[in-house]
């Protein structure tokens, strides 16, 4: 049988049906990265995968990546723990607690990731749910006004690693940037997509501090409405994976005396954000 898509908002996201993800075969595989380009955010509900199996479900959708971080967590080079559990004191994972603002994963860099795919393994009681807003929708609801004015335009973006709000970031020379379009064009689609985060977008280039800071809270504002929106609230067994191209995600809070365990694969980009 055909895989189906069941639409999980009226923004973005569908929860996959009909796979098994221990036996993707070729037509599921291409059904998978067609229904992703469509829906930007897949779930796949209560079936547990080893590592080899987060990695070969990644791999539907491009080539993976090495993570950035290993952790005794994890055996697999490719897998980046997502935890708060200690040991000794010291963290087993990487974003261990609390809440984080939203932004696109490695928007500091050159060539930010395509993908990111996440396994839950174990959950907290209440809290930790991870939201997405579709920030294609985003650009397209602005006023064609403000779509003109952007088009063009180019920001900085930073980030110090494991900072979760972007108050808290305290850069020095060595800190990762990168400038990349405000409104970035889909090469799959066509489709522009706000490309600028709360977390890590700095200054839009060409305008004074003040404007630039006016116009990226107004963005902001706007692409993290509800109306956008996805939240996903994590069960045992989940696999999701973004299209981190045209999302961007956020998390809340939750317990920091309750462990919560996450497996991630990234799926690579082969060319920068253009406009």
């Amino acid at each position: 049988m055909p895989l189906q898509f069941i639409p999980l908002s009226p923004a973005l996201g569908a929860e996959v049906r009909g796979l098994d993800v221990h036996h993707i075969t070729p037509a599921d595989a291409d059904a998978l990265a067609q229904g992703w380009l469509a829906h930007h955010v897949l779930v796949v509900r209560g079936q547990p995968m080893t590592e080899a199996e987060q990695i070969a479900f990644a791999a539907c959708f491009g080539t993976i990546e090495m993570a950035r971080r290993t952790s005794p967590l994890a055996t697999r080079p490719e897998i980046m723990v997502i935890s708060n559990i200690r040991e000794n004191g010291q963290t087993l994972g990487a974003l261990p607690d609390g809440e984080l603002s939203f932004h696109f994963d490695r928007i500091h860099q050159k060539v930010p990731n395509k993908a990111g795919v996440l396994h839950a393994l174990e959950i907290p009681s209440s809290g930790g749910e991870t939201l997405f807003s579709n920030m294609c929708l985003a650009h397209d609801t602005l006023p064609a006004d403000l779509q003109q004015r952007l088009q063009g335009l180019s920001a900085l973006n930073t980030y110090e690693y494991g900072q979760t709000h972007a108050q808290n970031k305290t850069l020095d020379a060595s800190a990762p940037t990168a400038v990349h379009p405000v409104v970035r064009t889909l090469p799959d689609s066509g489709r522009k997509a706000l490309f600028i985060c709360r977390l890590m977008t700095d200054h839009v280039h060409g305008l004074a501090p003040a404007e630039s800071r006016a116009l990226l809270d107004a963005l902001c504002d706007h692409a993290e409405s509800e109306r956008f929106r996805y939240e996903h609230r994590w069960q045992v067994g989940d696999t999701l994976i973004w299209d981190n191209r045209c999302t961007i995600h956020a998390r809340k809070d939750f317990d920091a005396g309750q462990r919560r365990l996450m497996k991630r694969v990234t799926v690579g980009d082969t060319a920068a954000p253009a406009h």
